[in-house]
């Protein structure tokens, strides 16, 4: 069991770093990964060895994330945490940059809107950037998904 949780361990560590988090994002998601039952705090420090601080900072970058939850235990006053599913796939993080980017488009066209002229034509430049990154985020998005159903 302990090759088991090093092994898994290694791998979150290393998919963290991939996603630009730190290596202790991926330890504590698979400390919760590997549970058989929602954990607390103090089980992942234990488990890891390292600070409070460094585990409720994790946990709450995980939680944002969508990677973990908290999940209520009865007579428990203390936050307990699972897993939700595996890291983010790449399609979570094409769809997510989509967003992002659809999102700002659609604000520099409000902005564009109520712009003089002179902002108006630094305004259109900065759309047609904005716009083709968007383009490209929905075409990686769309093969992702078409992937996905396969």
């Amino acid at each position: 069991m302990e090759e088991l949780k090093k092994t898994m361990i290694e791998l979150f560590s290393e998919i963290a770093k991939i996603h630009g988090l730190s290596k202790s994002v991926g330890e504590v998601y698979a400390v919760i990964y590997l549970a058989d039952k929602p954990l607390c705090i103090d089980d992942i420090m234990n488990e890891l060895g390292i600070s409070k601080g460094n585990v409720s900072m994790n946990l709450n970058k995980l939680e944002k994330l969508g990677f973990i939850k908290k999940v209520w235990i009865k007579g428990e006053r203390k936050n307990y945490y699972e897993s939700i599913d595996g890291f983010s796939s790449i399609k979570d993080i094409a769809k997510k940059k989509y967003n992002i980017i659809s999102k700002v488009y659609d604000k520099l066209i409000e902005l564009k809107e109520k712009s003089d002229e002179n902002e108006k034509e630094l305004l259109s430049k900065k759309l047609r950037n904005i716009e083709k990154m968007r383009d490209i985020s929905k075409k990686i998005l769309d093969m992702l998904e078409s992937v996905d159903m396969e």
